[in-house]
């Protein structure tokens, strides 16, 4: 499958179109516990924001990165170029979540990240924080939560591309997505927004456009899904969840390490 257009330009870069800088310091989060992206929303309203239009490169592969991203708005798309000019989408980011984060730990991003949509970020950079896990620990907690968030939907991916059949796997994925939009209330009871391409799609489920489209018929005409202008509906969470072994402790039950409950020996 041919890359997307944004993938074979490699050239074309975040453009800052507008930047605020907050002038509020964070403070240390009381002890309750909160869901980690609300401490990522804490953390980008302190930060300096940037914008970017549709298809702008924030990352991409072989940089040297001094910062991450909390997205604030907008989807995003991680991917990767293999040696035939195919591209795999490895993940999207939503709203509410960190954004190349691992990368900064490298030498070089091993990754590329592209804009989906417009989209509103704030930039943390790595300097310094340190001392700002040690301000707020929940901070760090959060920030901690989103890696092993990361990590986990990795290992379900994975999963998808190695046993999971077409069907699973855009089951799977569709579920997954409105799993993680309902946790920052982007989602109309059992209805999300997509604003993904086929392309899109087909690159990161690792299927052809053609059988990308086969499939959502099927899933159309069992009744579990409704597709329409972009907006997508799931009509049988239950079902659905069971033709795929969908089970989405993976994406939300997560907090502060300490109040979590410890199983009996």
């Amino acid at each position: 499958m041919q890359t997307g257009a944004s993938a074979k330009n490699p050239a074309t870069r975040l453009t800052v179109v507008g930047s605020r800088k907050g002038a509020a310091r964070i403070s240390p989060a009381s002890p309750a516990a909160f869901p980690p992206v609300d401490h990522m929303l804490e953390l980008a309203a302190a930060a300096e924001t940037i914008r970017c239009g549709r298809g702008k490169h924030v990352v991409i592969a072989g940089d040297r990165l001094r910062c991450f991203y909390v997205n604030r708005d907008g989807w995003l798309a991680r991917y990767k170029i293999l040696h035939n000019g195919n591209r795999q989408i490895v993940d999207f980011g939503l709203p509410g979540e960190a954004v190349g984060l691992q990368a900064c730990l490298f030498s070089r991003s091993p990754y590329s990240i592209v804009t989906v949509t417009p989209a509103v970020l704030a930039l943390i950079p790595l300097a310094g924080i340190e001392e700002l896990f040690v301000q707020n620990p929940q901070l760090s907690s959060a920030i901690f939560w989103c890696i092993v968030r990361e990590s986990a939907r990795n290992v379900e991916h994975l999963i998808d591309a190695s046993r999971r059949s077409a069907f699973e796997r855009l089951s799977h994925f569709l579920l997954e997505l409105y799993v993680r939009l309902d946790m920052t209330k982007q989602t109309d009871g059992m209805s999300f927004h997509m604003p993904l391409t086929q392309d899109l799609l087909a690159d990161a489920l690792g299927l052809t456009a053609i059988h990308l489209n086969r499939t959502m018929r099927m899933l159309r005409e069992e009744g579990l899904v409704e597709v329409e202008n972009k907006r997508v509906t799931i009509r049988d969470f239950d079902a659905l969840s069971s033709l795929c072994d969908f089970e989405k402790s993976y994406l939300s039950e997560c907090g502060p390490i300490s109040q979590r409950p410890h199983r009996a020996s």
